[in-house]
């Protein structure tokens, strides 16, 4: 789980881990050359399964949740999720999620520095 996202971030429900196959299914349908989009992907689970409503960020959930356990090579682009066999196409999708993590973490650096330079302009204020 991580903090601040707690709802949409928490783990996987049974249910949820029911839906695992099912997406699997559906993703190996797509290729580098007509990728899904995630709201795609998502109208077609709740058109599917009405009673579990599927949201994008569960949908990354589960994403990751496949990707984590190898279960298919999962990659995602700007234009949508896909499964490809190909060592290149499966490093940068490596690469880009290095990318991402690395862009992550310098934002938490600058926010770490900025208490760091400015501990007597930080005040505590009750959470929203």
């Amino acid at each position: 789980m991580i903090t601040n996202f707690e709802e949409i971030t928490e783990e996987l429900s049974d249910h949820e881990k029911t839906l695992i196959p099912i997406l699997v299914k559906c993703f190996q349908k797509y290729t580098v050359s007509n990728p899904i989009t995630g709201g795609e992907v998502v109208r077609k689970m709740n058109a599917f399964k009405p009673e579990y409503k599927m949201s994008e960020p569960r949908l990354r959930k589960c994403v990751n949740h496949i990707r984590k356990q190898s279960i298919i090579p999962l990659i995602a682009t700007s234009q949508g999720y896909f499964v490809s066999y190909d060592r290149g196409i499966i490093q940068s999708q490596i690469k880009s999620l290095h990318e991402r993590a690395s862009a992550i973490l310098s934002c938490s650096t600058g926010l770490s520095r900025f208490i760091n330079q400015e501990k007597n302009m930080v005040v505590n204020t009750p959470h929203h």
